[in-house]
């Protein structure tokens, strides 16, 4: 006899993981709590109220798209660059949508701090002895 609730946790966890995201995010925005969320994913606890908080958070409207018993996700399917995959997950609220003047706000953020970045490594280059520079000469 075929576990349903078996395929679904599986299906989750590969689902979860080809978009690269951490365990520790999903709870977190789902609120579960850290050993129900595992014993979720192995398929036991209340799978169908967890499914439909994994079917929010990723905005999911099939309820039944974890249940399909064939289901393949390709190892980080849905990768994208590391400031684009950060600045959503900042931007997700606990609802699962997408906060865009957030977004707006940490991409703004995001392009300040690597100028400081920038502005140091040029700094250290020009002063390697890390004496001090006067700039009003």
């Amino acid at each position: 006899m075929v576990n349903t609730n078996k395929i679904v946790g599986q299906n989750v966890k590969k689902y979860i993981e080809s978009k690269g995201i951490k365990h520790s995010w999903v709870m977190e925005r789902t609120g579960i709590k850290k050993t129900a969320y595992y014993n979720f994913l192995k398929g036991e606890g209340n799978v169908e109220e967890y499914v439909a908080k994994i079917n929010k958070l990723f905005r999911i409207k099939d309820p039944f798209f974890f249940y399909k018993a064939d289901m393949e996700f390709k190892e980080k399917t849905f990768e994208r660059s590391r400031s684009d995959s950060f600045m959503n997950h900042v931007a997700l609220s606990f609802h699962g949508t997408v906060d865009e003047e957030l977004k707006k706000g940490m991409h703004l953020f995001s392009e300040f701090v690597e100028l400081i970045d920038v502005l140091k490594s040029v700094t250290n280059s020009e002063n390697p002895r890390g004496q001090s520079i006067d700039y009003k000469r």
